[in-house]
């Protein structure tokens, strides 16, 4: 019976890597695309706000989950870390916080960390995609 209970249990565990994985890419593809089509700075704002405050809560479950291997701990512990610099970039945009940061030079910096963090995501998708075969070859 535990043998049973530990195979489901990671299973489950398999599929919620996964899906946060792909919440993750899929937000930052969605949070581009508003982004770079104008919609984020307008009728949109607030959908992106929330999508990016969102997107931290995300990516801390995808670094929990996947803490046990190092290289995809650091990766998404680098994700998370440019997805809170993004939300403090985006509340100084908003207006909420004040950085310091011409508004321009801000926008382009909240714009190229977008970019970090899908090559990030890409390089997280390989490094997961490596590991789950090297498991598979393993077991």
């Amino acid at each position: 019976m535990d043998n049973l209970f530990n195979h489901i249990f990671s299973k489950i565990i398999v599929k919620i890597r996964a899906v946060l994985g792909a919440l993750v890419g899929v937000g930052v593809l969605l949070q581009i695309f508003l982004g770079e089509s104008g919609l984020a700075a307008g009728a949109f704002r607030d959908i992106h706000a929330t999508i990016g405050l969102l997107g931290i809560v995300v990516t801390a479950g995808y670094l929990i989950m996947n803490g046990r291997n190092k290289a995809l701990a650091a990766i998404a512990a680098a994700v998370l870390l440019i997805t809170v610099v993004q939300a403090v970039m985006g509340l100084s945009l908003y207006g909420w916080l004040r950085l310091g940061i011409p508004y321009r030079a801000l926008i382009e910096s909240h714009r190229g960390t977008a970019y970090v963090l899908f090559a990030l995501g890409i390089a997280a998708s390989v490094v997961a995609v490596i590991i789950r075969r090297r498991s598979k070859a393993t077991s």
